[in-house]
């Protein structure tokens, strides 16, 4: 049993170290508290990696004068923190004017979004990591979009349609980054909001991106897109930086002295049938530092949906979350009935699968001919 509470306190402070890195301005103070109650380091640079925040985790101790508790990963971490840096100095803002410039000279208005368009909210280059650069026209303009970056050097890699909402280019000059051109932002069979691309486009502002004149979404869309990103299908939630982005947006905006009209974020959420899945991502955000009013913004309490957003808020969720099963997650973030419904037939269909699965190999086990002999129901199995 002392072990088990040991293993146990271990994890929630490894989890709060990862939070800690996750605010804007980490507290030196919480990091060492961590640390000297049981944050095991080299547990924080795993996850840090495959959350995507490892750069953050590298400033966090850096604050609190503890980087000498990293070890043998110092130096490998410092080289991938240094990689990023370059890459963000010299790289991103090349790739946005070679994306964004044929399009704005082309007489387009493309919304660059995610990316860059968040990566500059973050208080030093190199933070936030990327691979793609994700820009948003109108459908009707996604022929005449291809035609100005083809002509400006980008080759399609995999064109949209059957099932895709976006086009994936890239360009021989920056190798490491990829250009999506969207017209949508879900998978009509995985759709779980109203969010309209058309309706996000013609709020556009007008921002700088990394250098390059272009258009941002509105400040409560943004907000509720990034959300909506996070806690989308095959996403749940299951890396920090997405919640990084909203504490760093948010943080940047209160900086600047223009407070989040957190009213006119509820009312987008409302609109777009995601009211949960923002509540869900701004409660996660206030580990990382964000004070949003959330009885704004409620959140299922009871039965199936209650625990498994119990689940989901849990301090512990960047070492726990694979523990949360992603179809129950769908079920509980997904407002609209009938599309909850359809994530309950999954769930329901998922268990059915397993079953049969573990039930073919108990026979094929006991009875060596069952094997061969298996349900057909079996290659139903996702």
């Amino acid at each position: 049993m002392r072990g088990e509470a040991a293993a146990a306190e271990a994890t929630e402070q490894t989890s709060r170290l990862l939070w800690e890195s996750c605010r804007r301005d980490p507290d030196p103070v919480a990091v060492r508290r961590s640390l000297a109650e049981g944050a095991d380091v080299a547990v924080a640079v795993s996850a840090a990696s495959r959350h995507r925040i490892d750069a953050l985790l590298w400033r966090a101790l850096g604050a609190a004068g503890r980087r000498g508790a990293l070890g043998a990963d110092a130096a490998t971490l410092h080289a991938v923190v240094e990689a990023r840096r370059m890459e963000a100095v010299l790289l991103i803002p090349r790739a946005v004017a070679r994306s964004v410039g044929p399009l704005t000279e082309g007489g387009l208005q493309p919304v660059v979004y995610k990316g860059p368009a968040v990566a500059a909210r973050y208080p030093e280059p190199g933070l936030r990591p990327m691979e793609d650069i994700d820009i948003l026209l109108p459908a009707a303009d996604h022929g005449r979009a291809l035609e100005l970056l083809q002509g400006a050097g980008w080759r399609v890699a995999r064109a949209g349609g059957s099932g895709h909402y976006d086009t994936v280019l890239l360009h021989d000059r920056v190798p490491s980054v990829s250009l999506e051109v969207h017209y949508g932002l879900e998978h009509g069979s995985e759709r779980v909001t109203a969010l309209d691309p058309a309706a996000l486009w013609a709020r556009r502002v007008p921002m700088d991106c990394a250098g390059t004149p272009a258009y941002g979404l509105a400040p409560a869309d943004e907000l509720v897109v990034l959300a909506a990103h996070a806690g989308k299908p095959f996403h749940g939630f299951m890396r920090l930086v997405w919640i990084a982005d909203l504490a760093m947006i948010v943080g940047e905006t209160t900086g600047r002295g223009v407070p989040v009209d957190w009213d006119e974020v509820r009312a987008v959420a409302t609109r777009a049938q995601c009211l949960t899945v923002v509540g869900a991502a701004l409660a996660l955000a206030r580990h990382a530092g964000v004070e949003a009013p959330l009885e704004l913004f409620p959140l299922p309490s009871r039965g199936f949906r209650g625990r498994a957003l119990r689940q989901l808020l849990s301090v512990t969720w960047p070492l726990t979350g694979s523990q949360l099963h992603r179809y129950r997650l769908n079920y509980a973030l997904t407002d609209a009935p009938a599309r909850r419904v359809r994530s309950l037939v999954a769930l329901v269909g998922n268990w059915h699968g397993l079953r049969v699965r573990v039930r073919a190999r108990a026979d094929a086990f006991l009875r060596p001919g069952a094997g061969r002999r298996r349900d057909a129901s079996e290659h139903l199995l996702p």
